[in-house]
């Protein structure tokens, strides 16, 4: 991590999120270990949209406040367990001690045309507007496969706790913050079905807006 006052080192680059598909919410097949895990856990808003392909169930779960021993997962479908390092890379270098916010965001697909729902969920992820002491940020995409018509999301904002300089940037009002557009198209399509713009703190990943696309429609 930089020394003050520029911030990069929140989860040693600030401009990169976790993203782990074939997960859903925590508790119901979602492998967030509950080892070492303490948060305020709540569930936000649901909202159920209709494309021409299909229909889609968004639902997002917030741990606030989160710290937990390490950074590991499970698969729930597979059974199988991993772990992350602070980048994202899978069983290496693992973060042993994180502080901060996450947020988990699942969408269900059901196909209205064929048979076969979509088979994958690509975004493109855009800083809008940031704490002045982070470094700016590139346009980050990834592609994430659809399996058993389920895909989800982890979003984590925070810091290591056992580096000194990271932790020296938790103090209010020092704490840091970042506003995200997130765009996502199904499979191979070039325009966005769902624009979503999030908020990240330390405390809290807020869900700020969640906009249709010009094919989309809002089943209320």
């Amino acid at each position: 991590m930089a020394s003050p006052p520029q911030a990069t080192g929140f989860l040693a680059k600030p401009d990169r999120r976790f993203f782990l598909s074939s997960l859903a919410n925590l508790g119901a097949g979602l492998g967030l270990s509950n080892h070492g895990l303490k948060a305020e856990n709540r569930s936000g808003p649901s909202y159920r949209f209709r494309t021409p392909e299909c229909e889609i169930r968004m639902s997002v779960q917030f741990l606030a406040n989160s710290s937990t021993e390490g950074f590991h997962f499970r698969d729930r479908l597979t059974n199988r367990a991993f772990c992350l390092s602070a980048n994202g890379e899978e069983n290496h270098g693992c973060l042993e001690r994180f502080v901060g916010a996450m947020a988990i965001a699942r969408y269900a697909f059901r196909s209205r045309r064929h048979p076969a729902t979509p088979l994958n969920l690509r975004e493109r992820v855009v800083t809008i507007d940031k704490d002045s002491r982070m470094a700016p940020s590139r346009p980050f995409e990834r592609v994430l496969a659809v399996e058993r018509e389920v895909v989800s999301d982890i979003q984590a904002f925070g810091y290591n706790a056992e580096d000194p300089q990271q932790a020296a940037f938790s103090t209010k009002p020092l704490a840091a913050w970042r506003l995200l557009r997130q765009d996502l198209y199904l499979d191979g399509q070039p325009t966005a079905f769902l624009v979503v713009h999030w908020k990240h703190t330390l405390d809290v990943i807020s869900l700020v807006d969640v906009i249709p696309g010009d094919e989309t429609e809002r089943i209320r």
